[in-house]
């Protein structure tokens, strides 16, 4: 709470427009509370991503969900490439 209230403050003395919406809201906490490296971090763990012994529904739904955290929207065949 006392991060909100301090948010709210620095907006207005800043003469910012106040967060109205979730994905302002979002991307504020992530800028206060997930360290700058994570989204690399991620990225590396979905680059070294592989099968060994997951089925392959397992790996599709780990590699979608690495895909979803680091923010990679891309065509399908890209992503069917990345799959293979």
């Amino acid at each position: 709470m006392h991060w909100w209230i301090s948010l709210v403050r620095e907006k207005q003395i800043m003469r910012e427009p106040s967060i109205k919406y979730w994905n302002k809201l979002r991307s504020a906490l992530r800028r206060r509370h997930i360290p700058p490296y994570y989204e690399r971090e991620l990225m590396d763990k979905l680059q070294k991503l592989q099968q060994r012994n997951l089925s392959v529904e397992e790996y599709r739904k780990k590699m979608e969900l690495f895909m979803l955290r680091v923010g990679i929207r891309e065509e399908e065949r890209t992503t069917i490439a990345r799959f293979q």
